[in-house]
């Protein structure tokens, strides 16, 4: 009896070892290094539909971003975030881009607003509060018009660019990933001196 259950433990071990790799779809052995192999030329992989919060945000999985590292789900509602395929890099989800992805087609001019400016001073100005900013004051919309920012961005979510301004006043410009800008007034600025920023949404192309 003791040799038969000895002989039931080795075969249990065969039968778990061969099952460490799987094809689905067909009986064909599952490709050598693949864990998972999905066989077929008729049907395709239907990843989870889900509605995500935002790109920080592990909503509306289970779990920290942490936990979630390696994830990959469908966004299918544009909401908050445009709907395609993101793959969760355990601190944000990232959107998989096809084609000419480094065109970024969701950017907008920042609207205006005063900049300190005395010659020979270097000044920072956070540029993604001078956005928040925009909508809590005088706010008209129509009346069809959904509320702004339900779902508050991250200085992060964005990229911010300089796209021309009076070189003769502005010097020594820089932007942090947080949108911090530092510039120095190396002139003195007059009625027509300009500074004109751009901020893209990250992950919306």
């Amino acid at each position: 009896m003791k040799k038969i259950y000895l002989f039931l433990i080795f075969v249990s071990i065969i039968a778990f070892n061969s099952k460490a790799q799987v094809t689905i779809g067909s009986t064909n052995s599952p490709t050598k290094g693949a864990i998972l192999d999905l066989d077929s030329e008729t049907f395709g992989l239907l990843l989870p539909r889900v509605m995500l919060e935002s790109i920080s945000s592990p909503n509306p999985t289970t779990g920290t971003m942490a936990d979630l590292k390696g994830m990959m789900v469908y966004n299918k509602d544009p909401q908050n975030l445009p709907v395609g395929i993101y793959y969760n890099t355990g601190t944000e989800w990232v959107r998989i881009l096809g084609g000419a992805h480094h065109i970024l087609n969701n950017w907008f001019y920042l609207p205006s607003f005063a900049l300190d400016a005395v010659e020979g001073e270097t000044y920072n100005v956070e540029l993604f509060d001078k956005y928040i900013e925009q909508f809590s004051t005088n706010v008209i919309s129509s009346s069809s018009a959904p509320t702004l920012l339900v779902n508050r961005p991250l200085a992060t979510d964005f990229y911010y660019f300089v796209v021309g301004y009076d070189t003769e006043v502005f010097g020594n410009i820089s932007i942090t990933a947080e949108g911090r800008m530092t510039y120095t007034v190396i002139g003195t600025p007059t009625d027509a001196t300009y500074i004109n920023i751009v901020m893209a949404e990250k992950h919306n192309q």
